[in-house]
């Protein structure tokens, strides 16, 4: 059951949180490791200013991976990215046909102000949320038929339907919050005060500059192995590099570059601990704006962009392409056969063959009703990676008549056109978008259900306003109703070929997390599968 279950002003800020400097040594040599299991202070860079942390502030992967240090959840993941019991006894059950979940609180679990987490809190962190904007906890609560404390440690949740996938999607995905925190609260994001029950404590926040993190001494689980963490905010990439190769970090949140390696490889005391990526890099189509609500012209989009190729580029060996169904290929539930084919040919086929056949005197194909395909691809202004793919992008695009104009902006300002408040039912205002997905939609069975289900209430991330009739059956009938992994995963493969036939995006793929630590400071660093190696894993140390 558990199975299925700005540079300078940045450089000065990470010189004034920095821990003392490690001696340098080669990271290659094991004894460089043996006596760093534990550390005093660490500093880690955080690449953005994610707000207070609170489950209602943060604003992207990055911050729900500090989140996580912070808020606890019932379920997480281990480094297989198996789902494994935390706060709760190993002895849970799971009944009628896993639409019932009962499970007992561990003792000894404190909020960060002292206060003891019961089983109120649980209900209470299961409930709120559905009165708050942010449409993936909502998504979670609305699931949820009836939720009961039976006593001070133990929880039942009846769901109104049959969900094998809840215990990843809900349990191990909603962090737990103080019912006397948040109780009189009307919009959660107005609390000020950041109190979780995670191993480490906010101990001080300075918006724009900085975090700083306290280990929790009698935290449930065990003592942190890293007492205190200073997290500097530095956007600029290069300024975390110039501080990982001199010492001055200890890790950061974000991924250094591939072009990197070599270079971190060399450096002495310095490891890069590679992990399997889950998080996609995806070319947004805005499904419901002419012409790309044609199923047609959007299936000779996949023709006419070289996806392997970008990818080759891009990463080289260091990514895992993405295919026409979207799970990434190596999942047991993946569909063998739905790699993308690069082919101009076949996507001028497609339009000449769909009416877009006219061009004017640029060469820019029209479109049946006379207007030119020309478009704009938004995308963040401090991500290079996807400044280059939507480069690239717009030079495939050019060969078969179609115009991309790239748009770069902040990326709140991207966001606001592309998912306004985090709210699908808002609507969305662009063509094309670059962008991705944290790793926890990558690794989550309802992956494709949430991007692209036309029932806005369960696709709460479906951004390209994709709708198909054939697939919202598919999880109607199957897809919600499976009662065994087999049936489950029949209905995901079901939902990939429909996805395949009539795409409503282009996923080009994983690239592998690459994170350079520093092992003569810490040695306790851990990656997995689809993990930032700054995870509960690599500082409560077991």
């Amino acid at each position: 059951m558990k199975k299925i279950i700005s540079l300078a002003l940045a450089c000065i800020m990470v010189l004034s949180l920095a821990a003392c400097s490690a001696e340098k040594v080669n990271s290659a040599d094991p004894k460089s490791r043996a006596n760093n299991e534990t550390a005093e202070i660490l500093t880690i860079a955080i690449s953005k200013d994610e707000n207070s942390l609170s489950p209602f502030t943060y604003l992207s992967s990055t911050g729900l991976i500090v989140n996580r240090l912070v808020y606890d959840t019932l379920f997480t993941t281990d480094l297989d990215n198996e789902i494994i019991p935390w706060m709760v006894e190993d002895d849970y059950r799971v009944e009628n046909d896993f639409s019932t979940y009962t499970f007992t609180l561990l003792k000894g679990q404190k909020f960060h102000d002292g206060t003891v987490v019961t089983s109120e809190d649980v209900v209470f962190s299961f409930t709120y949320p559905g009165t708050q904007k942010s449409s993936s906890l909502r998504k979670i609560c609305n699931k949820i038929k009836d939720i009961k404390a039976v006593d001070e440690r133990t929880v039942t949740i009846n769901l109104k339907s049959s969900d094998i996938n809840f215990l990843r999607s809900g349990l191990s995905a909603m962090r737990i919050i103080s019912k006397n925190q948040y109780e009189n609260a009307a919009d959660a994001t107005l609390i000020s005060e950041t109190i979780g029950s995670g191993m480490y404590k906010l101990s001080e926040y300075k918006v724009g500059e900085y975090y700083k993190l306290e280990a929790v001494a009698d935290y449930f689980r065990g003592t942190p192995k890293v007492k205190a963490i200073n997290m500097p905010i530095i956007g600029d990439n290069t300024a975390i590099q110039q501080g990982l190769l001199s010492g001055q970090l200890a890790a950061a949140t974000s991924n250094i570059g591939v072009e990197m390696v070599e270079t971190f490889n060399k450096a002495q005391g310095i490891e890069v601990f590679s992990s399997a990526g889950f998080a996609p890099l995806i070319m947004n189509i805005n499904n419901s704006r002419a012409p790309m609500d044609a199923k047609e012209f959007r299936t000779a989009l996949t023709y006419a962009i070289d996806v392997n190729g970008i990818m080759k580029t891009l990463y080289g060996e260091y990514a895992t392409v993405g295919t026409k169904g979207l799970i990434r290929p190596d999942l047991p539930y993946s569909v063998t056969g739905l790699e993308y084919s690069y082919s101009p040919g076949k996507a001028n086929e497609i339009l000449d063959g769909a009416g877009f056949d006219k061009k004017n005197a640029n060469g820019i194909r029209l479109t049946p009703d006379g207007q030119a395909c020309s478009f704009e691809i938004l995308v963040y202004s401090g991500n290079t990676t996807r400044i280059r793919t939507a480069e690239m992008i717009a030079e495939q695009l050019k060969a078969v008549g179609i115009e991309m104009k790239i748009k770069v902006m902040e990326m709140d300002t991207v966001d606001a056109f592309v998912w306004p408040d985090f709210d699908v039912t808002k609507g969305r205002d662009y063509d094309f978008a670059m962008w991705g997905w944290g790793t926890s939609i990558g690794t989550n069975l309802d992956f494709l259900v949430s991007l692209f289900s036309g029932d806005l209430g369960i696709g709460t991330s479906n951004v390209c306003g994709y709708t198909n009739s054939e697939f919202d059956q598919i999880i109607a009938s199957e897809f919600s109703t499976a009662k065994t992994t087999e049936e489950l995963y029949s209905a995901l493969r079901k939902l990939q070929n429909v996805i395949a036939e009539d795409p409503g995006m282009v996923n080009f793929g994983y690239d592998d997390g690459l994170q350079a630590c520093n092992t003569t400071q810490y040695s306790g660093w851990k990656a997995g599968k689809g993990t930032n190696v700054i995870n509960i894993h690599s500082f409560l140390g077991k």
